[in-house]
């Protein structure tokens, strides 16, 4: 039944040795474009929307503390002497921290569609360390039923899934996954065009500052000694010199016209529509124009909600699945992020405290305090007894 399931979906789709067209394509990431502009993961990267985009994704997930828990009945608690927490939290392995495994898998996502992990094991099969592959030098195929990754680095190895972490982007056969510079290619080729443009615009000075008008026609030996003359006037130490002039010759001053207005106008379009297919709200990335909610704190609590919870939620779900037992599992925390300010966390805090469900000992943990004796009890007050507790502790009294 699996064997047929993935000769059904994966067997045409998969990139492999055996199909070197869609090989190279997958090595070499290059997109053609309307604007006649080739966007690879590379060249994406000078489009400044782009590079802030996958900045932010990448290094608020990596940022973000990912701890290991125990079910302990319907509650969880932290382990950190699980042989994975101290790979997952702090370092994978001994030449990379937590930090840049994780930005490094984002980005990867992000530009690639994919992102590789070797999970080395001991001989009790516990994870010893996590060593990031390059993207462009992984293949996946199916052999016999069994889906197989196949490192071309100097020597040919090949692996079994289990053996492998694939962090994949958005995927329409549950293998391999697209890249959002794929999905975005015309929008991040027309902005890379209109940056070209506008570069070699002024590289080429096609548009000058200042017209001379002459009434009459004047030869090659007076357009020259125009040219001297007026250097002396060039430069901001000679900006206030006032300029002379003689025979019906007047200066004229070009501003912006419809074109130019239309042309600026596309370049913020173009941030609009490549944050689009990040899922960034475009104020995070350098754009203050655009605001969907009232206050930043709304802004933040959505980008968490909308854009980071979905790729969150896929690392911890690949994580879990090769890494773990169903008695452990590895989760991130968030709540820093989602976090409001201090008047408004003080509030919910004291609701909490009063409800019965928070206890010191979690505020003063989310509050990065250190933690104190007997801190770690459910308060309840006086007046929120059971009603059967209240009426007997009224005649007691």
């Amino acid at each position: 039944m699996i064997r047929k399931w993935l000769s059904r979906f994966v067997a045409k789709e998969v990139s492999g040795l055996s199909s070197p067209a869609r090989w190279l394509r997958d090595v070499l990431g290059v997109e053609e474009t309307y604007a006649g502009v080739e966007v690879s993961p590379e060249n994406s990267l000078n489009c400044s929307t782009v590079a802030a985009c996958v900045r932010l994704l990448s290094e608020s997930v990596a940022s973000l503390p990912l701890h290991v828990y125990r079910r302990a009945g319907e509650s969880k608690e932290r382990t950190p002497d699980h042989p994975a927490y101290g790979l997952l939290h702090d370092a994978p392995s001994e030449y990379q921290t937590s930090f840049l495994w994780r930005q490094q898998a984002v980005a990867n996502v992000l530009l690639r569609g994919n992102a590789y992990s070797l999970i080395e094991r001991g001989g009790d099969g516990s994870v010893r360390a996590l060593w990031p592959l390059p993207s462009t030098t992984v293949t996946v195929e199916v052999r016999d039923g069994r889906l197989l990754y196949t490192h071309h680095g100097r020597e040919k190895r090949t692996f079994e899934h289990w053996d492998v972490l694939h962090f994949r982007g958005p995927s329409l056969d549950g293998i391999m996954g697209l890249s959002v510079i794929s999905m975005a290619k015309q929008g991040i080729g027309l902005a890379i065009a209109q940056d070209q443009f506008g570069g070699s615009l002024f590289k080429n000075r096609a548009r000058p500052g200042v017209v001379i008008k002459s009434p009459n026609v004047i030869g090659p030996e007076d357009r020259a000694e125009m040219k001297e003359w007026l250097k002396q006037f060039e430069g901001a130490a000679n900006s206030g010199k006032s300029v002379i002039l003689e025979n019906g010759w007047d200066f004229a001053t070009l501003g912006f016209s419809a074109e130019d207005s239309q042309y600026l106008e596309s370049r913020q379009f173009s941030v609009q529509e490549i944050c689009r297919w990040f899922r960034v709200p475009p104020h995070m990335v350098g754009d203050p124009t655009r605001l969907a909610y009232a206050s930043s704190e709304a802004e933040m609590l959505a980008f968490v909600s909308h854009t980071l919870r979905p790729w969150l939620v896929a690392i911890e779900a690949e994580l879990n699945h090769k890494l773990f037992r169903r008695t452990h599992f590895a989760e991130f925390d968030a709540n820093g992020l989602a976090r409001g300010d201090m008047a408004s966390r003080y509030e919910s805090y004291s609701k909490g405290l009063a409800s019965g469900f928070l206890t010191v000992a979690d505020v003063r943990r989310w509050e990065n305090l250190p933690e104190l004796p007997d801190t770690d009890k459910l308060l309840r007050p006086a007046n929120m007894l059971p009603a059967g507790e209240a009426q007997n502790n009224a005649v007691v009294n």
